[in-house]
């Protein structure tokens, strides 16, 4: 796309940013001490030997909670806050897929268009696959496998400026199944969604996102993991030796999966992302609906050479749909580099409860046990 064709692009998605109605932001005050969920957090800490977590809380429209418990970096002994940035691992996936809505609802993509017609280099497989075949994580495309980025993992630490060259290594592989069938997670597959973006809007994807996703709901901390950037609050992920003790985490380049996994964030931003979608700032509320409209009820997994195992969960465009305590709960997590990320969004609330920890622990007890604590005594149903 020529300069002014850019231009000229970049001027109709501002001007139809400009025109979406965006609810607005009530004031709303804290129903929860913060002390206790500090307690709560230092004591999560100890008992999983996490370096250090991070958490906010948003009800009403506005942050009313951001707390950080230890360390968000070793070696300097940087305590970890709520500013602490982040890869957010396949968290990265809610924020691609609200780009891809917004193509959708800008009439550029539908989401039965074979992905070939954004990403030709992809092989033709056995059976056509679809943006919402990827979208449900029912394409069959593969996850990742054990040494597929070579001698060394050396795939993992190369930089990529083209995803035609970052999904070379999987593209050519046999699909699991036929695409509408079975579901399988990939990080893969969605990998691809960046094709689709980029194509359609002619807009580099991180481009794309900033104009559309990040600058719109006040995500300022938010960005594509590039090891080489300077990066204010950058925290590091860590993982344990065979004795036990913690260390860094191998280098890794995220560049092969950005769509999948590979953006930075905080609690802060994924807070306000949670609300600029409750609150009709990013999407149309029927876009958003169409987005998180169950596709799959009853999950049944692939598992090769054994039967189907079901899910305890329903599946949306990415998201994932699940009850907590009766209130709707659109979720979903993250594991990259050493760090482990969660985000829960509450639509009925308009709650949004957002975790990161900075080691491969189980992130999910926790944050279901915060989000319980902020349903009981937060405010009530707008």
């Amino acid at each position: 796309m020529t300069s002014e064709k850019r231009r000229i692009f970049r001027s109709f998605l501002i001007a139809a940013l400009m025109t979406a109605t965006c609810v607005p932001i009530p004031a709303a005050e804290p129903a929860v001490d913060a002390r206790q969920v500090r307690m709560f957090l230092e004591q999560m800490r100890n008992e999983t030997g996490a370096p250090g977590i991070s958490v906010a809380v948003s009800s009403g429209g506005r942050i009313i909670l951001s707390e950080g418990v230890g360390l968000a970096e070793l070696e300097n002994r940087i305590p970890a806050t709520g500013a602490t940035v982040h890869n957010i691992g396949s968290v990265s996936k809610t924020l691609a897929v609200v780009g891809i809505m917004r193509l959708v609802e800008l009439g550029l993509v539908k989401l039965d268009d074979p992905i070939r017609r954004y990403a030709p280099y992809f092989p033709i497989k056995s059976h056509p696959i679809t943006i919402e075949h990827i979208l449900t994580h029912t394409s069959g495309i593969r996850h990742y496998k054990p040494g597929e980025f070579g001698k060394n993992n050396l795939l993992e630490k190369q930089h990529f400026t083209k995803l035609e060259e970052a999904v070379a290594h999987f593209k050519d592989d046999p699909l699991l199944f036929e695409p509408g069938t079975l579901w399988s997670y990939s990080s893969h597959a969605c990998n691809l969604l960046q094709a689709v973006i980029e194509t359609a809007s002619g807009v580099g994807f991180e481009d794309f996102l900033m104009l559309q996703i990040w600058e719109p709901a006040g995500m300022l901390s938010t960005s594509f993991d590039v090891p080489n950037r300077i990066v204010h609050h950058r925290g590091r992920g860590y993982d344990r030796d065979r004795r036990g003790r913690l260390r860094n985490t191998r280098y890794v380049d995220p560049s092969y999966k950005y769509a999948g996994g590979g953006m930075l964030s905080t609690v802060e931003d994924l807070c306000r992302f949670g609300i600029a979608l409750n609150r009709g700032g990013l999407l149309k509320p029927e876009t958003t609906a169409l987005m998180l409209r169950v596709r799959l009820e009853k999950v049944l997994e692939y598992r090769k050479d054994r039967d189907p195992r079901p899910r305890d969960f329903e599946q949306a465009l990415i998201w994932r749909i699940s009850q907590l305590d009766g209130h709707k709960l659109v979720h979903h997590g993250g594991s990259v580099k050493g760090t482990r990320t969660q985000l829960f969004i509450f639509p009925d609330r308009d709650m949004v409860v957002a975790l990161i920890a900075n080691s491969g622990i189980d992130t999910l007890p926790a944050t279901r046990a915060l989000a319980r604590l902020f349903l009981a005594k937060g405010d009530a149903p707008r």
